[in-house]
């Protein structure tokens, strides 16, 4: 019997190579690449919960608790108690965290001079444009703030985050 090999491996090999790729070149920063993420994500709505940060990640809310607990050692967000749900923890993004932000986005721009140098130029663009599509149907999307109705407890959103996580 001679089955056809799934084409998605193809995918998920380059997508693992560059992850790697970025890692290393974030080793000096002392973050791996999902903290850039979620401090990028901070920086752009504003402090937020560890089970919104969670749901948008789609990590559970363990490993986000990990994560910021990580990132709070090293100095790079605080957590504070929410005010309208004592029972929850708000987590913000500290100056020490935005400064590191600035050399991870030098590694970022990195990785997309890396798919433009294999690419091309409008290849890349074409690859970035896909992927973006891919990430939307998938449930990506761009992150929302979260605020608190205290009216009626719900969550709305305020406002859209300006990169796709």
């Amino acid at each position: 019997m001679n089955r056809q090999r799934a084409q998605i491996h193809t995918f998920l090999h380059s997508a693992t190579i560059l992850e790697k790729q970025l890692e290393n070149l974030l080793g000096t920063s002392k973050i791996r690449h999902r903290q850039a993420l979620v401090l990028e994500a901070l920086l752009q709505i504003g402090p937020s919960s560890q089970q919104h940060l969670a749901t948008h990640f789609s990590v559970s809310p363990g490993i986000m608790s990990s994560m910021t607990y990580r990132l709070e050692a090293l100095g790079f967000v605080q957590r504070a108690t929410n005010p309208t749900d004592r029972r929850a923890d708000v987590v913000s993004i500290t100056d020490k965290g935005q400064k590191i932000l600035a050399g991870v986005d030098d590694i970022w721009q990195k990785g997309d001079k890396t798919i433009e140098s294999i690419l091309g130029t409008e290849e890349s663009k074409r690859f970035i444009a896909l992927a973006n599509t891919l990430s939307r149907a998938l449930g990506g999307g761009s992150l929302k703030s979260e605020t608190s109705d205290k009216k009626n407890r719900t969550r709305t959103v305020a406002s859209e985050c300006k990169f796709d996580c």
